[in-house]
Order: C-alpha cells, then structure tokens, then sequence
C-alpha cells in the first residue's frame, strides 16, 4: 500500500457505553480491509472523498467486519455510524 493514504475517523454515538475503535491493514493487491473492535453489529462503514464538505456514502460491503475497501482510490476519509 505504498503511497496511499488512508484516513478513519469515528463519530461517537450517544446509544454506545463504548464506541468502536477502527483499524485499518492491508489486504489483497490494491485493497485494504477496515475493521472494528468490538465486533459490535449495526454499524455501517460509510466513506467521502472529502471533508469539504463531507458526501457520506455506505460502502459496499459496509455491514461487514471485516470490510474490504479499494485502496488504489485518491485518499478517501472513513467513519463508522449506527443507523
């Protein structure tokens, strides 16, 4: 994953005793995995270009712990919600 840049970012909620820590690690060619400790279900991964201003969108395969993500993508920001 050399030169890409990868950005986790966690909002708490105020329904959590403890909020999910995010860690992020490489996976297969051109690929990343994001994951979540603790395996809490219900969350979504949800990723945006920018902060500027966000435009939050659920990853595909963002119900998954854990989730695979391209990381051959310009720097993407991720969070991880509970609807």
């Amino acid at each position: 994953m050399s030169g890409v840049k990868l950005i986790a970012a966690l909002l708490p909620s105020a329904r959590l005793n403890r909020a999910p820590a995010l860690f992020i690690g490489p996976a297969a060619p051109g690929f990343a995995t994001v994951s979540w400790t603790p395996a809490t279900p219900g969350f979504v991964l949800q990723v945006t270009p920018t902060l500027t201003p966000p435009a939050w969108t659920d990853v595909p395969s963002g119900t998954n712990n854990p989730a695979t993500v391209p990381a051959t993508l310009p720097a993407r920001c991720y969070r991880l919600t509970k609807p």
